[in-house]
């Protein structure tokens, strides 16, 4: 049977709840907020869409994804698959997902105090995710985790894979005959034993390494499912520290070349109303309340509720909030129950 990865979205007025992150109050409160009841019904027959990034960091991710799924399987959700949830189905190690795999391991060391999960526990997530698109789409909006990418959606639609986790093996293998065709594995090698011990510390002084840099671009950029889960990149000016790691691959404004006229809303890049002296990266020169890109029809509804683990470390009052963006009405909701206009042009 042919995986249905781009799924027709849902076509009434909904509520797009970025990344929750295991924060299962913060989803219950904001579920209240918007209007629903505790089955997932709304009186003015809305639904909601979840940009995936169910789960990591926060106190309970198994909960979380619980929730999402007995939404999705009674019709009043919709939900797309986010780079952490794909890091579930490929058993790949990052930080944060110690809940799932078992913590501490090699990329989980610090404690984020998640409930665990039992094997049970593991399978029937596994299931679930394996049913979940990686885009959303109608002739009014578009979902996606990370990046709209035309030519990784076109590939990802025209092709047969059965399931997700076999597409992304696919690219992989694909990927690493290239990098054997191109003759630099030896030299990738000799990168990463030079500075083994390097690559997990977030002091320490890497030099951008090319050959480990041009493996991590072809890695990303020529899987289409990481792509769009996971957003363009391109090759560092100099090393990234992210994810407890570093990196020599840096992320793309990919909206900013985006010239299609179909709205896209997303998660993933970690919006919040830091003022402008604060902020950095992607969102620099982005308001908080602000469609962006070239049409200005692109807008994250990502404001760093993952970061609350930190609060909780610090024993400070949580500084970021789960939102929601209701649509058509543009209207911005957290889950303490402020809301906000925001305007497209």
């Amino acid at each position: 049977m042919k995986y249905s990865f781009i799924q027709q979205a849902f076509t009434g007025p909904v509520d797009v709840v970025g990344d929750i992150h295991g924060e299962i109050a913060a989803l219950e409160q904001l579920i209240g907020v918007l209007g629903y009841d505790r089955h997932g019904r709304h009186p003015e027959q809305r639904k909601l869409i979840f940009v995936g990034d169910l789960c990591d960091r926060g106190q309970d991710s198994i909960a979380v994804i619980k929730r999402i799924k007995q939404l999705v399987d009674q019709g009043y959700a919709q939900c797309v698959i986010g780079n952490h949830e794909l890091n579930l189905l490929t058993n790949t190690l990052r930080e944060g997902n110690g809940w799932f795999f078992g913590s501490p391991h090699q990329d989980d060391i610090q404690s984020f105090e998640s409930i665990r999960a039992s094997a049970t526990d593991r399978q029937w997530i596994l299931d679930f995710l394996n049913s979940l698109p990686v885009a959303l789409e109608s002739d009014q909006l578009r979902v996606v985790h990370a990046c709209w990418h035309q030519p990784s959606i076109d590939q990802l639609h025209s092709s047969s894979f059965s399931s997700l986790g076999e597409a992304y093996d696919y690219f992989v293998q694909r990927t690493a005959l290239d990098l054997q065709t191109l003759g630099i594995n030896a030299l990738i090698q000799k990168e990463q034993l030079r500075y083994q011990h390097q690559f997990k510390d977030p002091a320490a002084s890497l030099p951008l390494l090319p050959h480990l840099a041009e493996k991590e671009l072809r890695e990303q950029m020529q899987n289409p499912v990481r792509v769009i889960t996971s957003g363009a990149e391109k090759i560092a000016l100099e090393p990234i520290y992210a994810g407890g790691r570093w990196r020599m691959i840096d992320r793309v404004p990919w909206w900013d070349s985006y010239t299609d006229q179909i709205p896209v809303v997303t998660g993933h890049y970690w919006r919040n109303f830091k003022t402008t002296e604060e902020k950095t990266g992607l969102f620099e020169s982005i308001d908080a309340l602000q469609w962006y890109g070239q049409q200005k029809n692109v807008f994250c509804v990502d404001y760093s509720v993952d970061k609350r683990y930190l609060d909780r470390q610090q024993g400070v009052a949580f500084r970021h909030r789960l939102g929601a963006l209701r649509f058509p009405e543009n209207i911005l909701s957290f889950e303490d129950g402020t809301q906000y206009s925001v305007q497209r042009f």
